[in-house]
């Protein structure tokens, strides 16, 4: 549609009726102290941001309805809302190509409508069909250049002398500063998302890597009194400690590269199944009266081979450390609606498990192990679903 331009400052007539050149000028200063104190005021929490932003927002452009938004694809989400009947709140959501915010979106500019009614374009739209909103002015929230949302009032009465270029810098200024406090508040939470991936990656070192060093060093201490065959058998602990050292250490390296987010995919089209096969023989020694049934399907996909062996190593890991005695680890990888289902299943042992919660990468014992395999799967466009059916543990993620 062809969207109405604002009213350029010389051919102005008022912000109010009735006003004369100094008072409008007076209300513009005033408008732009609250502004002011409201871009200059520390937040730390986004619901009261916006909530003090509406208000404002309400009384300096004479409107009934204020809303923030947040633009998902083509879902309108309401952040915050104030109406006079309390009929809008955070959470609800509307198709965007039903609201007036779908032509800021379009046109990624400020926008006015004093005077819905009076555009043939406007009339059948559902907003003014359902509520007679005959006002409305939004301006575009951005975040790191791409829309957020949009910040938006609106009202039933008519403007009867439109809307102004200082009414339109004042809303652009607000709807700025919006953008501005989501980008700081990510930054934020990146920064302590960091610092509490430290923490977990400390503590998991502090524990894990205790027993293993523990046991090379203790046995470093007896060697020289040992005799020969005593020394062979205690060799074969430290080579095992070691190991158990060394998969810590890759683990945690892994985890913390991934955490980073530093990790670019090198996609290329491989077998699931070649993939799979290269782990199951890394993994034999670990088996023992444990056996592995496979059945793939899933043919060639384009993936990064080298992360998800990482995600297949890590889940079958997982698997053979909390199976029952002499089951069955079972994988099944087959075509789906154009896409690839992968599904790991293994009978739990619920002594192994008891004060554990399969799967969590809490664990001790497995450590950051799933965190790996959820964030490789997030860097594919999936993720990795996880549930326990009457003693039967079942992992599996679509590609």
């Amino acid at each position: 549609m062809k969207y109405p331009e604002f009213i350029k400052v010389e051919k102005f007539n008022s912000l109010h009726d009735n006003m004369s050149e100094v008072e409008l000028l007076r209300k513009f200063s005033e408008n732009l102290k609250v502004i002011h104190t409201l871009t200059t005021s520390h937040y730390t929490d986004f619901n009261q941001l916006i909530k003090e932003y509406l208000e404002a927002g309400l009384k300096i452009f004479d409107m009934d309805i204020g809303i923030v938004s947040n633009i998902q694809g083509q879902d309108y989400l309401v952040c915050d809302a104030v109406t006079p009947d309390n009929s809008l709140g955070e959470g609800d959501k509307f198709e965007l190509e039903g609201t007036y915010c779908r032509e800021v979106v379009k046109s990624q500019q400020v926008i006015g409508f004093p005077h819905v009614g009076s555009l043939e374009e406007m009339k059948s739209h559902p907003v003014y069909q359902n509520m007679k909103l005959e006002s409305y002015l939004s301006a575009p929230i951005f975040k790191e250049g791409k829309i957020f949302g949009t910040l938006n009032f609106s009202s039933t009465r008519v403007r009867e002398f439109g809307f102004s270029e200082q009414e339109r810098d004042l809303i652009s200024m607000m709807a700025s500063s919006i953008g501005s406090f989501l980008l700081l508040r990510e930054k934020e939470e990146n920064i302590e998302n960091s610092y509490q991936r430290i923490r977990k990656l400390t503590a998991y070192v502090a524990h894990d890597l205790r027993s293993p060093l523990g046991n090379i060093l203790s046995i470093a201490e007896i060697m020289p009194e040992l005799e020969e065959d005593e020394r062979n058998e205690f060799l074969e602990v430290i080579k095992n400690s070691s190991q158990k050292s060394m998969e810590i250490v890759k683990t945690i390296l892994e985890a913390a590269i991934l955490g980073e987010g530093k990790i670019t995919l090198e996609k290329r089209k491989v077998s699931f199944e070649k993939i799979f096969k290269e782990v199951e023989r890394e993994f034999q020694s670990k088996l023992g009266n444990l056996k592995i049934e496979t059945k793939f399907d899933s043919g060639v996909l384009e993936l990064d081979r080298e992360r998800m062996i990482q995600v297949i190593s890590n889940l079958l890991s997982n698997a053979i450390k909390y199976s029952k005695e002499g089951s069955v680890i079972s994988i099944n990888s087959k075509k789906e609606n154009g896409k690839v289902y992968f599904e790991m299943k293994n009978i739990v042992d619920d002594e192994l498990v008891k004060n554990k919660i399969v799967g969590s990468s809490e664990e001790s014992s497995i450590g950051f192990g799933l965190e790996i395999v959820n964030e490789i799967l997030a860097l594919h466009d999936s993720k990795l679903e996880t549930k326990t059916e009457s003693g039967i543990y079942i992992a599996s993620f679509l590609l």
